[in-house]
């Protein structure tokens, strides 16, 4: 080659797809690929007509990464474009993968500076699309994880383009000396306890001794795996609209389909509802201890922060911020909004049925949960009911009655929000009142 692929290549089909984007970020990490994609985005600024920014994420992980910093900075003061850093100033999870638990954060923070239909591209190259393939195969993936990479995706504001997914790191390469550009050299890409550099410096280079294609034969491979995961998904959604109820799943729908279609709508159910899927060994849990059992028990599969449970013949999803739910006991100044485990509990002024203001005037007034045994009064006619009578009447989910927000007075249970008030403190119709509402009611509720 006296002139690389990448001097021709043209930025049409991408500004094709996305007409409505006035700002393109640019990823930047001072290295040799996205220096490369720095550059050619530069060269063809006329052509593109967009505003442009680059971004740089310092993750404060590695030592020279402030240096890193201060170089991509030096590289777009001399090209004139809008240059942005974001520091990373959280640890590593325990137990969390290094490399994953980067990835998901600089995602998440770069999506914070961008806006909607921005585009962000980023230098994936070839092979590190053949790379991801034989990570996924490794660790056993079905047609989504062998798709790899797309060259487009939804991100939190924007859409994350890979515009070099077709050309090989030689051919980057070629390029950044054919342009002479300056890069920085991370020595951590050398380091073979992380698997994607054993796989890239051990693996791959005797790997390319025996079979030098392929980079072509792999690449037309995950082009054979995302045309199936993109049928699995158009099925999917077809399915998940007759099997649908609400945001729930109807049980006995689901069983008239074969396991391998229940699986697929479960995936695409989950990513409707932007809640983390499954590995294979929980959605094998899934169709074998909630779908297709005969038992009634509350059986609960979770990974993470996700719950899936069954009740009266739903399945339900929910994504849960805390592990445990301990009991609590909040004073509450009923004037002002009371936040109780990411949930809010509000009083809204009105005229009669609602919470009497005169009786609960000057009184001590509390929020707990349940504790058991507590009971209410609803008219004068009929006995007291326990709240577990109350609950069941009502269809309150039997996960979410041990977080269903009391109002007691002096004490006493006076009332549950959108549930009932005892008949002592029940306003009469042209008496001023609080109708008390609780942000968690919906959910609390079957379907």
């Amino acid at each position: 080659m006296t002139i690389s692929r990448l001097s021709q290549f043209s930025f049409d089909l991408i500004l094709n797809t996305f007409p409505e984007t006035k700002k393109i970020w640019i990823a930047y990490s001072g290295g040799m690929d996205s220096s490369v994609l720095l550059h050619m985005v530069f060269s063809n600024r006329e052509k593109i007509g967009k505003s442009f920014g680059v971004v740089y994420v310092d993750h404060g992980i590695q030592e020279d990464s402030l240096g890193w910093g201060d170089f991509c900075k030096t590289q777009c003061d001399y090209y004139g474009l809008c240059f942005t850093k974001i520091n990373i100033n959280e640890k590593v999870p325990k137990g969390s993968s290094i490399e994953a638990w980067a990835r998901e954060k600089r995602y998440e923070l770069i999506g914070q500076v961008m806006n909607k239909n921005d585009l962000l591209f980023t230098a994936h190259h070839q092979d590190d699309q053949v790379e991801t393939f034989f990570l996924q195969a490794l660790r056993g993936a079905g047609p989504r994880g062998l798709s790899s990479m797309p060259l487009f995706k939804d991100i939190t504001n924007a859409i994350h383009v890979r515009p070099l997914l077709n050309y090989s790191r030689s051919e980057l390469k070629f390029y950044a000396k054919e342009k002479k550009l300056s890069w920085q050299e991370d020595s951590s890409n050398t380091d073979t306890k992380f698997d994607r550099n054993y796989l890239r410096n051990k693996v791959i280079p005797a790997f390319e001794k025996r079979w030098p294609s392929y980079r072509k034969t792999i690449s037309r491979l995950i082009v054979h795996q995302q045309e199936c995961a993109s049928l699995m998904s158009e099925i999917g959604l077809q399915d998940l609209k007759i099997v649908s109820h609400k945001k729930q799943l109807n049980l006995n729908m689901l069983r008239d389909l074969s396991v391998a279609r229940q699986k697929n709508i479960i995936f695409i159910w989950l990513q409707k509802l932007q809640i983390e899927t499954p590995n294979s060994k929980h959605i094998n849990q899934i169709i074998s201890d909630l779908i297709n059992t005969k038992s009634d028990n509350a059986n609960c599969i979770n990974w993470r922060t996700v719950e899936i449970r069954k009740y009266k013949n739903l399945l339900y999803a929910y994504k849960r911020t805390h592990k445990n739910i301990d009991n609590i006991n909040l004073k509450w100044d009923i004037s002002r909004p009371l936040k109780i485990m990411d949930e809010i509990l509000i009083a809204k002024t009105q005229i009669g049925n609602g919470l009497s203001k005169k009786s609960i005037e000057n009184k001590n007034i509390r929020v707990q949960y349940r504790i058991g045994g507590e009971k209410l009064r609803l008219n004068n006619t009929t006995k007291s009911k326990t709240v577990k009578q109350l609950f069941q009447e009502r269809g309150v989910l039997p996960w979410e009655r041990d977080s269903f927000p009391m109002i007691y007075v002096n004490g006493v249970l006076i009332a549950i929000p959108g549930i009932c008030i005892d008949i002592d403190y029940a306003a009469a119709d042209d008496e001023p009142s609080w109708k008390i509402v609780w942000s968690g009611y919906e959910k609390a509720i079957e379907s």
